[in-house]
């Protein structure tokens, strides 16, 4: 719990911190008073500091929760000696109703390592074709119809346990409404080719089971934390502390292991998917678009309108542009009804604009890659083009990034000029420019580090300023790609444009989002609203997770209610947090400020884990007797009498 608070302050400083022209670093800090941080301005965390126990707190309840383990055959150990023949045949009944034969298995010697995953995967593609073509039969050989049973049948899965050289078989967990156990049996048949499996006679069968989990109370800990800003100059300084008043203020609410949607979740889904890395929408947001985004949008749910050569790549890989294909987003629409909060202009001073690049190998000097451009009435508010040419013997990609800009009746272009080697543009960069109205200049960022103004060699020409402001308007289209083709394959795996001109992110924060490879069975996810991206609103929705697949999570109830990606937090918790104590403790000698913030956070300590204590069934033995009809005082052992139309069928 604690690692998940300080990590959960760091996310919240990488997030909120990120105002004004300079970029705030975050990591975790030191205690050494004569620590001096390498860069500014920077944000550490220190801690824990401090433990204390919470007795006038309530604690929380101890709690139970019901497991279910699916009925499952466990096959002998094959030796190397042993083999199956091919064209062999398999019949199962499943949860002592549905029966189904499997033909045209593979065979093959098991002194080969690949035969058992073979045999494995031949039957999960038998079941699924018998499932989809309705080839499963009740026991009398009628088609079974039962949509809940053959929704459980989903769940049947065959596995080759490797380090053990056995088959297993698992039936589904079992529905607690239904009339039937979960259960694996096989069945004889000619051709049958359960003894060289090992399933005949079973070396262990057993029906599903439903277990008691304990949940344990949670303990009520406070944990005292210490937040340094460092700074170079009083200005810096100043400066932060006005994001860390707005965003983290004598109290608040702080949420831990944050998630971000990587689509939209509609009313009554059982699953959502997880960003493996990204950042949140904010409210100044114009346009954002991640990797797994298909078509639309994450600042408004607006839509990505893709020409051929444009296309989403799949497993999240990002939009792929190649020859004349593009891919545009409406910025800032007119809304259809007059609205007095809809600025004519919504980004006078200034934006930014955010890309992930990577750009496919095969460059040659003179070439032109055009990667972004935001038109306003034919007017480029801002573009981004690489421009290829040979500077002694290396292959550059120079960076060029042109603004339009308004100042008395006529206009102007700001421009600025970056080398960077075509390698690293092949490897994958993220490219920030900031366009900053007053000063009239474009700075240029790439993984976070600013461009190197004294390097000769990166920096050939100082940038071209041109004072004024931005041609920004509605309606404003912003374009990936060009219609006049593009020499070079290219991938964007994010695009960020916001509405006011904002330095890069710590590259840190995309990287600590939590994906759903780090959560596991059991793990509380709670969905909320959020407008800036790391605070949430009322909403709020949470449930358990019951299985991971890849980047999606199952939930254990649906979900209420629509969650729009971009206005979404995902995570397990949240605490309360309140200031205790604020000193200045500056070094003037070596130019730096420093301001510390003592927080403390009440938290909840929960078991990492939920443990199983008992279980409900060993073997299901029950008697049903009429009412009315006499009854004797002996029975079963642990079992009691239930009367037949007061049962409630499928409880335990």
């Amino acid at each position: 719990m604690i690692r998940e608070i300080l990590s959960g302050l760091l996310w919240q400083g990488r997030m909120a911190l990120r105002s004004g022209d300079v970029r705030v670093f975050a990591a975790h800090g030191y205690v050494d008073e004569g620590y001096r941080p390498s860069r500014v301005p920077f944000f550490s965390v220190v801690g824990p500091l401090g433990l204390f126990p919470e007795p006038e707190r309530e604690n929380g309840r101890t709690g139970v929760a019901t497991v279910r383990v699916p009925g499952h055959l466990l096959g002998r150990p094959r030796a190397a000696s042993d083999s199956v023949p091919p064209g062999g045949s398999l019949k199962l009944r499943l949860d002592g109703r549905a029966t189904v034969t499997l033909t045209g298995l593979p065979g093959g010697s098991f002194a080969n390592t690949a035969t058992g995953p073979s045999l494995v995967a031949a039957i999960n593609a038998k079941l699924e074709d018998a499932l989809t073509g309705g080839l499963f039969q009740e026991p009398t050989g009628a088609p079974l119809t039962d949509p809940l049973l053959l929704e459980a049948l989903t769940a049947v899965t065959a596995r080759w346990d490797v380090e053990g050289s056995r088959l297993a078989l698992s039936s589904d967990a079992g529905i607690a409404s239904m009339e039937f156990r979960s259960s694996v049996e096989v069945l004889p048949i000619t051709g049958s080719i359960a003894g060289p499996l090992g399933l005949e006679p079973p070396e262990r069968a057993q029906e599903g089971r439903a277990f008691l989990s304990k949940i344990r109370a949670p303990k009520a800990m406070a944990i005292d934390v210490q937040v340094d800003l460092w700074a170079g100059s009083q200005v810096d300084l100043a400066s932060i502390m006005d994001t860390v008043a707005l965003s983290i203020p004598t109290r608040g609410q702080m949420v831990l292991r944050p998630s971000l949607l990587a689509e939209d979740v509609p009313d009554g889904a059982t699953q959502l998917r997880l960003l493996p890395r990204g950042e949140p929408t904010t409210l100044m947001s114009l346009a954002h678009l991640e990797a797994s985004d298909q078509g639309l949008e994450r600042a408004r749910g607006g839509r990505v309108d893709l020409t051929p050569g444009a296309s989403f790549l799949p497993a999240s890989e990002g939009l792929r542009l190649s020859g004349t294909g593009t891919a545009s987003v409406l910025v800032y629409p007119m809304p259809a009804v007059p609205d007095p909060f809809h600025a004519d202009n919504p980004a006078p001073d200034g934006l930014a604009l955010s890309v992930g690049l990577r750009v496919a190998s095969g460059a040659v000097a003179a070439q032109t890659l055009p990667v972004a451009v935001l038109m306003s009435q034919a007017q480029p508010v801002l573009r981004l083009v690489v421009r290829y040419e040979q500077v002694g013997t290396r292959l550059m990609g120079e960076v060029v990034a042109t603004a339009t800009l308004s100042q008395g009746s006529g206009t102007q272009v700001a421009e600025t000029r970056w080398r960077l080697a075509s390698e690293r543009l092949e490897a994958g960069v993220v490219l920030h420019a900031r366009l900053e109205a007053g000063e009239g200049v474009v700075w240029l960022s790439a993984d976070g580090m600013p461009q190197p103004l004294q390097d000769a060699e990166a920096t050939p020409a100082p940038p071209v300023a041109a004072p004024g402001v931005t041609v920004a308007g509605s309606d404003m289209v912003l374009m990936l790609g060009a219609q006049t083709g593009t020499p070079l394959d290219f991938t964007v795996d994010h695009l960020h444009l916001v509405a006011e001109p904002v330095g890069p992110l710590d590259p840190a924060l995309r990287r600590s989002v939590t994906a759903a490879s780090r959560l596991k069975v059991g793990d509380v996810v709670v969905l909320g609203e959020s407008e800036d991206g790391y605070r949430v609103g009322k909403r709020r929705f949470q449930a358990l997770v019951l299985g991971l697949d890849g980047d999606a999570v199952t939930l254990s109830k649906p979900v209420e209610g629509v969650w729009a990606r971009g206005r979404t937090l995902v995570f397990e918790e949240e605490c309360f947090f309140f200031q205790t104590q604020l000193r200045r403790r500056d070094d003037l000698l070596n130019h730096l400020y420093r301001c510390c913030v003592d927080y403390r956070v009440s938290a909840l300590m929960d078991e990492p884990n939920a443990r199983p204590t008992a279980r409900l069934v060993e073997k299901p033995q029950v008697d049903l007797i009429a009412r009315g009809a006499s009854r004797g005082a002996s029975g079963h052992p642990g079992t009691s009498v239930t009367e037949v139309d007061t049962a409630r069928r499928g409880t335990i």
